[in-house]
């Protein structure tokens, strides 16, 4: 092992220490957990080695830069697409990446169905909520989530699996709880309303992780800790 996989193997297992002890002070254990690795910005050789050291899922927020990675990696890693889907990009993103954690919009979703639809795929999708009706950052009301789910639900090529949110940017720990509580609410709402529904949360990023972990969060996606700064 050289010294580049040295230093991302032990931050790795800090990062594990980390989880495990979120997850303990939770009374989860860790069958419940996906740990999405956030390779954006991150050259070839450094997901290579994220795979050696037993990384199976990886997260790319550019479709532009993803595809060709996805191209280039072993095929036995599942690829998540966590930034915004421009509507242009829908086909790529479709035929390359497993999962969709930012579908923010009913035509979002009407789109992506018909190209599932198309090319015979069914991808896996999150609802991206902009919980905190946050300026900035993109998603759906709270109050529109229960429509657009019920018609993602009635579509046979995506797999409506739950719900992805990103709290307000510099928020301290006590209003990163409450976000996530609020948003895990939201879900237990919804979970009444569609019992069949997974109601799958993908919170939780580098800086809250913990916290994610310990509200319930199924799916963290997580970049500088494993990777060090991004180049």
């Amino acid at each position: 092992m050289n010294a580049a996989e040295q230093d991302m193997q032990q931050r790795l297992d800090t990062l594990n220490q980390m989880i495990d002890t979120a997850l303990d002070t939770a009374l989860r254990n860790r069958s419940g957990l996906t740990l999405v690795a956030v390779s954006k910005r991150q050259p070839l050789a450094v997901i290579h080695q994220a795979y050696q050291l037993g990384i199976r899922d990886f997260g790319e927020s550019q479709i532009q830069e993803g595809v060709p990675k996805v191209k280039a990696c072993p095929d036995d890693i599942t690829w998540h697409f966590i930034g915004h889907l421009q509507k242009n990009k829908v086909r790529k993103a479709v035929l390359h990446f497993h999962y969709l954690h930012s579908i923010d919009s009913l035509s979002l979703l009407h789109r992506v169905d018909a190209i599932a639809t198309e090319e015979r795929v069914c991808p896996k999708i999150f609802l991206q909520v902009n919980y905190a009706l946050d300026s900035d950052k993109y998603g759906l009301h709270p109050e529109a989530v229960e429509t657009v789910l019920e018609a993602g639900l009635a579509m046979k090529h995506v797999a409506c699996i739950g719900l992805m949110g990103i709290p307000p940017a510099n928020a301290d720990d006590e209003r990163i709880q409450a976000y996530f509580q609020g948003m895990v609410e939201l879900r237990d709402q919804l979970k009444a309303r569609f019992p069949d529904w997974p109601g799958n949360l993908s919170l939780g990023m580098s800086g809250d992780f913990p916290l994610a972990i310990q509200a319930g969060s199924h799916y963290i996606r997580v970049g500088s800790k494993i990777f060090g700064d991004r180049i």
